[in-house]
């Protein structure tokens, strides 16, 4: 979770750049960015323990693992494509205003 968490703020910054072109502000979004994805992880990851009913057998183990991996697998690319979507906007109305 970690090292893709660092991947994503790496790669993401060029992408940032390349729709605001100014350093600080880019600073700032890829920093909340990072925050909010390793908050929902840790959240998801949390309450999933906490809920995580008995196993007995490894197929069982693996048909569980997969389940909750598959979940926040989708969570996480249904934000990253909603924050794409949304920067893309947002830089997109600003230069119509300009």
């Amino acid at each position: 979770m970690i090292y893709v968490g660092w991947l994503f703020y790496k790669h993401g910054e060029l992408f940032l750049l390349n729709l605001f072109q100014d350093e600080a502000i880019v600073k700032s979004i890829n920093n909340i960015l990072l925050i909010g994805y390793y908050l929902v992880n840790l959240g998801y990851a949390i309450i999933t323990i906490a809920y995580w009913e008995v196993i007995n057998s490894i197929p069982e183990m693996l048909n569980t693992l997969s389940h909750h991996l598959g979940i926040i697998i989708i969570g996480l690319a249904v934000l990253h494509y909603n924050n794409v979507l949304c920067l893309t906007y947002l830089v997109k109305s600003k230069s119509l205003k300009q």
